[in-house]
């Protein structure tokens, strides 16, 4: 894939997405390949309605006891987009607040986007990132957003995409939690052309713990691929990763799910289930979900469904009126809407919906 910018820049073919551990090469799912044009700029579409408790400041770096996050794009893609966004947005929560942090970023243009949530001890917050353009905008943008939860923090972060189908997108989220910190996710996929999305979660201090709920649909010839990785370093460590989509006519979604227990992380839990509801036999639908053991005293589950609508849903739906394509209809729409009820805003549910119409 490349981008529409024209300029004199070579074009970066790059690996993103990379599976943690690789696995037959044949099944081409340990990476996704892109030749993008890196040129981007930062991104100046971003309007901030800013909660009270949450200071904003400009800077790539923040003063905290907790590790380094991951990248689950890979290091290569996280460094070519932080090298392009100049000066980085830091989002500190100081102190606990029910009204939400929510950022707007507009993508008309190639644009790189630098950010930071970080939460200081025993705050909590709700963060609500949404991704709009123009129908006819044709852009690269890449995004990353490093959370840090610190001790006793409690954090739900939603991003939701509602790009129109000219914009290529790569959009990551690296999480680190101190002990007992909670991180809440939600991501609601619906435009764009080809996405690369995902989080890398690193669950450090002792009882804390990670939930995410993805959802969403690919329809024309959207290419959507997702890696999703939890590494369970802390004692007492629960994770538990959600994904539910649809996938339509020339679509390509490809899915890695990774839970690492590595050793020490004594009595963990982590639960990782991804389905996908098939509605073409043209669509290219493909899943990794993995769970890695260096610990033994620990219990994970993990479990992937790629199925049609049965014949018994089917007939159900028709005997009260309701034909296929409408069935599908809703079916599509529910994943959508039971991921987006978790997010405490009406405006920005309001705005799901209203793409999902449109659609």
């Amino acid at each position: 894939m490349k981008s529409t910018n024209n300029s004199s820049a070579e074009n970066a073919a790059i690996d993103i997405n990379p599976i943690p551990y690789l696995t037959w090469t044949w099944l081409k799912i340990n990476k996704d390949s892109v030749s993008y044009d890196f040129d981007l700029s930062e991104n100046q579409g971003c309007e901030v309605q800013l909660a009270e408790g949450i200071k904003v400041s400009s800077g790539k770096t923040v003063e905290t006891q907790l590790s380094e996050p991951q990248f689950s794009i890979g290091e290569q893609a996280a460094k070519l987009i932080s090298d392009a966004a100049a000066e980085g947005k830091i989002y500190t929560v100081e102190k606990s607040t029910e009204q939400p942090l929510i950022i707007r970023i507009k993508l008309d243009s190639n644009s790189a986007t630098h950010q930071i949530i970080h939460a200081k001890a025993g705050t909590s917050a709700n963060v609500i990132i949404v991704y709009e353009s123009s129908s006819d905008s044709a852009a690269l943008s890449g995004i990353i957003t490093k959370v840090y939860a610190e001790d006793n923090a409690k954090l739900h972060i939603s991003k939701v995409q509602l790009c129109g189908k000219t914009v290529n997108q790569i959009d990551d989220t690296a999480v680190v939690c101190g002990e007992r910190a909670k991180v809440t996710f939600t991501q609601i996929e619906l435009g764009a052309s080809h996405i690369d999305a995902g989080f890398h979660a690193s669950l450090e201090g002792y009882q804390s713990s990670f939930y995410s709920d993805t959802a969403y649909i690919c329809q024309g010839n959207q290419y959507l691929d997702m890696n999703q990785v939890v590494v369970h370093k802390g004692k007492k460590t629960v994770c538990d990763m959600k994904t539910h989509g649809t996938a339509k006519d020339d679509t390509t979604k490809t899915y890695r799910g990774t839970i690492d227990m590595v050793k020490g992380c004594a009595g963990s839990v982590g639960n990782e289930i991804e389905t996908t509801l098939l509605l073409s036999p043209k669509a290219v639908v493909k899943a990794a979900p993995i769970i890695l053991c260096g610990e033994e005293d620990i219990s994970a589950e993990h479990g992937s469904t790629i199925g049609k609508l049965s014949n018994e849903m089917l007939f159900y739906m028709n005997s009260r009126g309701i034909d296929q394509k409408t069935a599908e209809e809703l079916l599509t729409n529910a994943k959508i809407t039971a991921a987006a009820s978790t997010i405490e805003d009406e405006n920005v549910k309001n705005e799901i919906l209203e793409y999902l119409n449109g659609k």
